[in-house]
């Protein structure tokens, strides 16, 4: 009989290989580095083989290691959902949620809900991870986070995905420049333009850009940024123009550092969808999230016309209902 397993060195051994580095993995814990470096020994002894590649500055998981991180990986998750479940016994007194989100609705959306959420479940600690689409659709994927809401397509037969909002992508420029001076820009104006484009993974510029090139346009990139904020102020203090979110914009429109150019034709829209996987256990906090959400409660631009379904066969219950159309 094997001996029975350390789950105190096993989570050692799964905050390395998850943090990537010894001391990291140190920190987190709030115990040393040469403690860190025992345990996983430890576990190496146990089981009669390397679980890491030491080399200078680099700790990379051997096939074994690679194999014991996917089944710890696997067992934490289905700790911290026993947690969950137990504290669900308590309603929504109590209880944690952790969400990802793409930069525009993590920027723009999602803060405001937070806060109007937290004010009616105060027990409930709620914390929000921010990326471009692709790596936060990867985070979902891999169980690291609960719920997510992204603006680009996902194609994933293990995930719920439901279309929450309409996001609207605009062209903006400084009001300096010769397109804001026009009351029509013609479609074809744009063609050879300057752009300020965002990070590859956002989701904003690939949607923008294919939706161009589909009308013909082939704009030409001359800095690439890594957020929106960036995106608008450099737009805003030179001569190239800029594909944002509408929801990105407001206070710069209001005091004239940008305006959205009127460009002919022009309808370059998404869904902002909620993700989660279809075999998640939902909480009775994650639960009342997606609840609060279908209730209307986004300061959002909803879709016109009946709101699509959800593109996973387990249509998530809070999205059934059409929510109430709001500004």
């Amino acid at each position: 009989m094997p001996a029975p397993l350390n789950f105190h060195q096993l989570y050692i051994f799964y905050t390395v290989a998850r943090v990537g580095s010894f001391s990291k993995a140190a920190q987190e814990l709030s115990i040393s580095q040469p403690a860190v470096s025992i345990q996983v020994r430890e576990m190496e002894r146990t089981f009669g083989t390397p679980l890491f590649l030491r080399r200078r500055g680099d700790h990379q998981l051997t096939e074994t290691g690679r194999i014991a991180f996917d089944y710890a990986q696997r067992l934490f998750v289905l700790a911290e959902e026993m947690q969950q479940v137990l504290a669900d016994l308590q309603g929504v007194r109590a209880g944690t949620l952790t969400l990802g989100a793409s930069t525009t609705p993590g920027e723009y959306v999602l803060p405001a809900l937070i806060g109007r959420f937290q004010q009616r479940f105060p027990g409930v600690q709620v914390s929000l991870h921010i990326s471009n689409s692709q790596r936060i659709v990867q985070h979902v994927q891999r169980r690291e986070m609960d719920l997510a809401v992204v603006g680009s397509e996902v194609d994933d037969p293990e995930l719920v995905v439901a279309p929450y909002v309409e996001d609207e992508i605009v062209v903006i420029a400084a009001p300096s420049h010769p397109l804001a001076k026009q009351k029509v820009v013609p479609m074809k104006a744009l063609e050879g333009q300057p752009f300020i484009q965002r990070e590859e993974g956002s989701a904003t510029r690939r949607i923008a850009e294919a939706y161009l090139q589909g009308q013909g346009v082939r704009i030409k990139g001359v800095v690439q940024v890594g957020s929106n904020e960036a995106l608008k102020r450099t737009v805003a203090a030179g001569s190239a123009l800029g594909l944002v979110s509408r929801h990105a914009l407001g206070p710069e429109l209001v005091a004239s550092m940008l305006t959205v150019l009127p460009v002919e034709g022009w309808r370059c829209t998404r869904p902002l969808s909620i993700v989660y996987r279809k075999d998640k256990h939902l909480t009775a906090a994650q639960q009342a999230f997606l609840a609060f959400l279908a209730e209307g409660a986004a300061p959002a631009r909803r879709r016109r016309g009946r709101p699509p379904r959800a593109t996973s066969a387990a249509s998530p219950g809070p999205f059934r209902r059409r929510p109430r159309t709001q500004g």
